[in-house]
């Protein structure tokens, strides 16, 4: 009778499985800033098409209905506030029901066009960067689909910048809203890390140069 051969066990030794945590913890540690440095970026890249979807719709309902239509920061969908990050109203800001026209305020029976509320950790500055102490807490295009103060169409450059929660300025992400109407995203444009606002003048010299800025 021949004896069956014995078979050696397979398992995890102690040393196996301290090399094997000692690995994973080495890979946690590399992987760990990456996810960091990505979820941030996702989340101000995000932030910023929508804010940006919101001021395209803007212009276009401006266009469309050839009215004055106006996005102001609100918190509570139904009026406008001074805070961006409380979310955005789209209203046709044509005075309806005894509002006051082209004011920038939500008020009569003026109709809401879209509301968007907020509940990210981004930090966002609307500046006039003609004066950039001067926060903007609304933005009106007229029918033409050109930007508007006061009902009145003006070539004033817009700077919409969007800022990680903790405002780190390698994160910012900038939307340029120009004379025509038109909004250009920054870019990096000397690879220092850290995005920049480009206008031109009439001639297309450049004007206005800067490293967006989350202060």
């Amino acid at each position: 009778m021949v004896a069956a051969p014995v078979r050696n066990s397979q398992g995890w030794t102690m040393l196996d499985l301290i090399v094997s945590m000692g690995i994973a913890a080495i890979l946690t540690m590399i992987a760990a800033p990456n996810f960091d440095h990505y979820r941030r970026s996702n989340e101000v890249y995000s932030d910023r098409k929508n804010i940006n979807s919101a001021i395209m719709a803007a212009r276009y309902e401006a266009v469309a209905r050839n009215k004055t239509v106006t996005i102001c920061p609100s918190k509570n969908t139904t009026s406008c506030s001074s805070d961006w990050k409380d979310g955005w109203l789209v209203f046709q800001d044509d005075g309806a029901g005894s509002g006051t026209a082209r004011d920038g305020l939500l008020n009569g029976d003026e109709s809401i066009l879209k509301a968007v509320t907020y509940h990210g950790n981004s930090n966002f500055s609307v500046i006039d960067i003609t004066d950039a102490d001067n926060q903007l807490v609304y933005l009106s295009f007229n029918e033409y689909g050109r930007p508007a103060v006061s009902g009145k169409q003006t070539n004033r450059p817009v700077l919409v910048t969007v800022c990680d929660g903790s405002n780190d300025a390698k994160y910012a992400r900038g939307l340029m809203l120009i004379g025509t109407g038109r909004v250009l995203q920054t870019v990096d444009s000397n690879s220092d890390g850290i995005h920049e606002s480009r206008f031109s003048d009439g001639t297309r010299s450049l004007s206005f140069n800067s490293p967006l800025s989350c202060e």
